[in-house]
């Protein structure tokens, strides 16, 4: 189990390419670097000779499953959608039903699964009626099954409306509430109903009242939804209740003409997974075990089985096998016929979507491009582009991004396409990107090829304080009908799994919690078989406290770590549909208000064939907005970010000596490194930083060859054909069209085929294809002289790189992000500052960081003041701190408080005049006392002589006595006693609590003189230290990261009040000190400098704790 940061490459790999060091030897750790996109589907590479093998030298017996729960039935199931699957392959199963809980989560990954190995699916559920609440939390839930087969498309659809409305009607998540008579009218004769399991209402009536009892609700499921659709379900855990049941139910269907079906009712794949399904139902009913005993399901039944197995176990009631194996062949739905479209573009009178896409882009193009006389190539482009649109009859497409952007214009939202995106002039010059294809003369069809059957991806940043605005303008504009968010599948973590697991075992509240505190927050996963196992102490010896977690809670933990816990909302994915998006997918209730998501994520979504949108909140847009607007406040100047002077010798130079904190995605310990070897200075420098700490690159090898050819060293390509795409980059492949230009020009593709070719690179590979586009690229490479070996490695370079390397078109749309960020920091200092604070929580670094960055940049910092502040941090003039501009901390970062009662203290001050002292606050404005004492303790509230903070605290616990609206003299104040002041210790402890910042100095500026006596450096002369010199230094940790590909290496950053510095700890030296290295908050370091151009880290020897009590701020821990 590790922290991730995104999906951003690991420092250890880095450090190993930058340095030139071998990798270590493969550990079994060595995997691919983690992507925020599911691979696509392949199939075990031992499935096929595993096929069958229950039942050997056995005619086989045709069977379909058509009840089986995945782990999608959250906390109801024990296996993965796609694992149902493959049993049901292996065994020879005609078909299987996916019957998830109140959903269809898990379909579309069980169909890709069942188109790869040749299974037919049934989409189906079970529909919880008559739920009194939730479902998690009872031993034994109650409530009423209804088990549904969807009947073809429209059957599909029906289910998907009746799921969505029950979620809906619910008013909350978790919970759906079902109409009768509404899932009566929308399913009858469009879904086969199964009488279903013990919760069914025929198995409970006959449970309960006896045969008549279970005759007389399987008449009322027959009347409801016809006889043709129903069939009873008989299901064997082997017991001979279980046959006197069966008799009753096939006797009662023989009555009725009604078949019987034979199932499982599997909640998981194969027997062995027995004992995790048990889990889950204790951690579902909030139990453990023991409590559960007596609930459980016999050990082992509840596994899908082969044809043959069935029918010795079914064989006593005739049909019941061969009429489920009917059934399944019937039921079985292919879900691409589900796709929909989107819904019309709205066009002016006397348009089609295509007309006024042209017009639109014309339009743009003469602002853009000026008239075409002045720049043919662009305007060639642009008709290019424009036919193939035409052709793909994709305008409609494009005039709804158009739509959006143009919306956040209006409403002065910054905003920025981002992705290849960037690589069309149509984009361009409708304004939904601002990076000129033409000008660096990218490749069209990276981002869309005449040969393309699916929409392109335009993805969106918007600045994050405001994206809710545009989701919201979204959901107006094309009916909550019509739009929904994609969901975000939470899973189970090491620590999350590490409690549940013990909770499940039946450890106490207080060894579970200790338990999950021992798990290592940047470890390897829990199962990973890793000698360095995720949790720090799995044998006594680790960490050095003697503690561990038990084996049985680590194996129960392992299994469950990566399961799906329950549903979150994506960070942007948007889903438009050209009809009821509640008939392709089901949707319900988010966690956040006036948000509706849907049950499948992105990557189902896209697999489905429904069109996402990504409405990205970048933090960083909000920033640069606060700042550019801060300027303008303080200065009367407001900056033009499309015009600033590319040419500033000074931003380079700041750029240039990794003077970067704060600065868009060049702010990182590795891209620092790298900063003073690649010294950028133009924007294309800039796109190449931004691209070159990637994990294509790192994966490619390509990031230390350029940095030595950057700096001088020769070169030459394995071919002249390969100069058109690798020139500018020195011979490395650094972006994913530098991949489709060397298929042009070395193997002859035409650009189409080049972008098929980089999308059978990507995760989700077809073999067969990549064979064939191999063959067919090594074939183009020897007609140009391109042969054996060299062929073949130039291949295996692009394959290895395809699907983890920036679009160029990403690459330089980020640059002009990372220029103007890096223009505001140093030109406004202050402003860039407080923009930041106004936009947290975002970025690498933590408001005590940034603050502390401005401070060594001549920024004056103030404290928060209740007379002073604006809700957010601001600007206040001072000729002492630099650019004549102090930042003054905003009053919604006190602990506590927040943005709404901080509006209301500034609203009343606007409108009443200044606070005169904490007992006027109290009247005029409702907070409570909480609220009043943490203000107190910021130092921002006045009081009475100017005393001390501990006096402002007094008061502000009398104060909270008073309300706004309580009539004069209805309350009494005492005067606060003399009391001591703060020591300088106190007041920062009393600022880190208050507000996570504290603004006068750095915490370990107060144990400098400590220090000092020890022969400590500050860390800021460090990078002025000998290279090779052991020396000591002492900092906060703001960072800790150990990625699993590093060998066992730890990276920490440490901060002292003079600046930071990168520190490597190795696999022995963290061993020692596990429990150090996890919970200490300062160290004290001893170790050797490493300086080499440019770039300074200390590699430790020896690790020892530095107290710094309340002073600090939690570090920001990655993978």
């Amino acid at each position: 189990m590790a922290f991730s940061s995104g999906g951003g490459s690991s420092w250890a790999e880095l450090e190993r390419r930058l340095s030139g060091r071998e990798a270590p030897p493969p550990d079994g750790r060595d995997s691919p670097v983690s992507r925020a996109a599911r691979d696509g589907y392949v199939p075990p590479p031992d499935l096929w000779e595993r096929r069958g093998d229950d039942n050997p030298g056995q005619p086989r017996v045709p069977y379909a499953e058509l009840h089986a729960h995945s782990n999608f039935s959250f906390l109801d199931g024990a296996s993965d959608p796609e694992e149902l699957v493959e049993e049901a392959a292996r065994l020879g199963l005609d078909a299987v039903a996916i019957t998830d809980h109140d959903g269809l989560y898990g379909v579309v990954r069980a169909a890709e699964a069942a188109r790869e190995l040749g299974v037919r699916l049934v989409v189906g559920a079970e529909l919880g009626l008559d739920r009194p609440g939730e479902r998690a939390g009872p031993t034994d839930p109650g409530g009423q099954h209804l088990l549904v087969l969807a009947r073809g498309t429209e059957g599909y659809a029906r289910l998907c409306r009746v799921i969505s409305a029950a979620h809906l009607r619910g008013g909350e998540k978790g919970r759906p509430v079902y109409d009768r008579d509404e899932v009566a009218t929308e399913l009858a004769g469009h879904v086969q109903v199964l009488t279903g399991c013990r919760r069914g209402a025929v198995r409970q009536a006959l449970e309960a009242g006896g045969p008549d009892a279970a005759r007389s609700a399987l008449r009322e499921l027959v009347a409801v939804f016809g006889g043709e659709h129903v069939a009873v379900e008989l299901t064997n855990e082997g017991t001979a209740r279980c046959s006197t049941r069966n008799d009753a139910l096939s006797a009662l269907a023989g009555e009725l003409g009604l078949p019987v079906v034979a199932t499982t009712a599997a909640h998981y794949h194969r027997p062995e997974r027995a004992p995790l399904g048990q889990v889950v139902s204790a951690i579902r009913a909030r139990r453990s075990l023991d409590e559960m005993e007596g609930w459980l399901r016999a050990s082992g039944m509840a596994h899908l089985r082969s044809g043959t197995e069935m029918q010795q176990w079914f064989g006593r009631w005739p049909g019941a096998v061969q009429n489920a194996a009917l059934l399944g062949v019937r039921l079985a739905l292919d879900l691409q016929l589900i796709a929909p479209d989107l819904p019309p573009a709205e066009v002016p009178d006397g348009h089609t979507p295509q007309s006024w896409l042209r017009h639109l882009t014309l339009e743009g193009a003469a602002e853009r491009y000026g008239p075409p006389a002045s720049n043919p190539d662009a305007y060639a482009q642009l008709e290019h582009e424009l036919a193939v649109i035409a052709d793909l009859g994709f305008a409609g497409y494009f005039l709804i991004v158009w739509e959006i952007v143009a919306f956040c214009r209006r409403c002065d939202i910054y905003v920025q396409g981002r992705g290849s995106a960037a690589n069309s002039a149509v984009c361009y010059a409708l304004g939904i990107t601002n990076c000129d294809p033409v000008e660096w003369h990218l490749l069209f069809e990276r981002f869309l090829s005449s040969e393309r059957d699916t929409y392109p991806d335009i993805d969106l940043d918007i600045e994050a304080d405001r994206r809710e605005e545009v989701i919201q303008h979204v959901y107006t504009r094309y009916g909550r009908t019509r739009a929904a968010q994609v969901a975000n599948v939470i899973t189970y973590r090491a620590r999350s799994a590490v409690r549940d697991a013990a909770r499940a075992l039946g450890h106490s509240p207080g060894s579970i919690d200790a338990l999950a505190k021992l798990v290592d927050p940047w470890g390897p996963p829990l199962d990973s078989g890793d000698d360095t196992p995720g949790p720090a102490a799995a044998a006594p010896s680790a960490g050095g406290d003697g503690q561990s977690i038990p084996p049985q809670v680590l194996a129960v933990a392992g299994a469950l770590e990566g399961a799906p816990r329950h549903l979150g909302i994506h960070s942007g994915g948007m889903v438009l549909c050209d009809r009821p998006v509640s008939e392709v997918c089901p949707v319900e209730h988010a966690r956040m208000d006036n948000r509706t998501v849907l049950q499948w994520d992105k990557d189902d979504c896209a697999a489905a064939g429904l069109v996402k949108i990504d409405l990205l909140g970048l933090g960083m847009l909000s920033a640069i907005h606060y700042t550019v607007d801060l300027i303008e406040q303080a200065h009367g100047v407001r900056v033009d970010l499309a015009h600033l002077p590319l040419d500033d010798e000074a931003v380079w130079d700041m750029i240039c000596a990794a003077d970067t904190v704060g600065v868009f995605q060049i702010e990182s310990r590795a891209q620092m490194a790298t900063l003073p070897r690649l010294r950028p200075r133009t924007m294309w420098d800039l796109a190449v930083e931004v691209a070159l700490i990637r994990p294509g690159p790192i994966q490619g090898g390509a990031v230390h060859p350029y940095l030595r050819r950057r700096g001088g060293e020769p070169w030459q390509h394995l071919h002249p054909n390969m100069a058109n795409a690798l020139d500018r980059t020195l011979g490395v492949i650094l972006f994913q069209e530098q991949v489709m230009q060397l298929a042009i020009d070395v193997a002859g593709f035409t650009a189409a085929e080049a972008d098929a070719l980089r999308r059978a690179m990507g995760s989700k590979r077809s073999g067969r294809k990549m064979a064939l586009l191999r063959q067919r690229f090594l074939d183009g490479a020897a007609r140009n002289g391109l042969v054996g070996r060299d062929a073949q490695v130039l291949f295996g370079q692009m394959a290895a790189f395809a699907d983890y390397g920036f679009p160029q078109s990403h690459a330089l749309s980020f640059a002009h992000l990372v220029f103007a960020s890096a223009f505001l920091k140093c030109h406004y200092p202050a402003a860039f500052c407080a923009g930041l604070l106004r936009a947290q929580p975002m970025g690498f670094y933590s408001p005590q960081s940034l603050v502390a960055d401005a401070r060594r940049h001549g920024v004056r910092v103030r404290g928060v003041d209740l007379n002073c502040s604006d809700v957010h941090a601001s600007l206040e003039p001072d000729p002492d701190s630099a650019g004549g501009q102090a930042v003054r901390l905003g009053l919604a970062g006190v602990r506590g408080l927040g943005t709404q009662p901080a509006t209301r203290i500034t609203t009343a001050r606007q409108s009443g005049g200044p606070f005169r002292d904490v007992t006027e606050l109290a009247e005029r404005v409702e907070l409570d006392k909480p609220q009043l004492e943490a203000l107190a303790t910021a130092g921002a509230l006045p009081h009475r002589g100017g005393g001390s903070r501990r006096a402002a605290l007094w008061e502000a616990g009398a104060a909270a006595r008073h309300r706004a609206g309580m009539l004069p003299g209805t309350s009494t104040a005492t005067p606060p006693p003399a009391l001591p002041g703060m020591t300088r210790w106190e007041l920062l402890a009393a600022d880190v609590w208050a507000t996570g910042i504290s603004p006068d100095q750095h915490p370990v500026q107060l144990l400098r003189a400590h220090l000092d006596q020890l022969g400590a450096l500050p860390t800021a002369r460090l990078r002025d230290t000998g290279h090779g010199t052991r020396v000591l230094v002492g900092g906060a940790i703001t960072h800790r990261q150990r990625p699993p590909t590093a060998g066992g290496i730890t990276f920490l950053n440490i901060e002292d009040e003079s600046g930071m510095a990168n520190v490597v700890v190795s696999a022995g030296l963290r061993r020692r000190h596990t429990a150090l290295l996890r919970n200490a908050s300062a160290l004290l370091v001893r170790g050797i400098v490493e300086n080499a151009h440019g770039a300074t880290n200390l590699v430790a020897d020896r690790l020892e704790p530095l107290q710094l009590g309340d002073l600090a701020s939690p570090s920001r821990d990655y993978r």
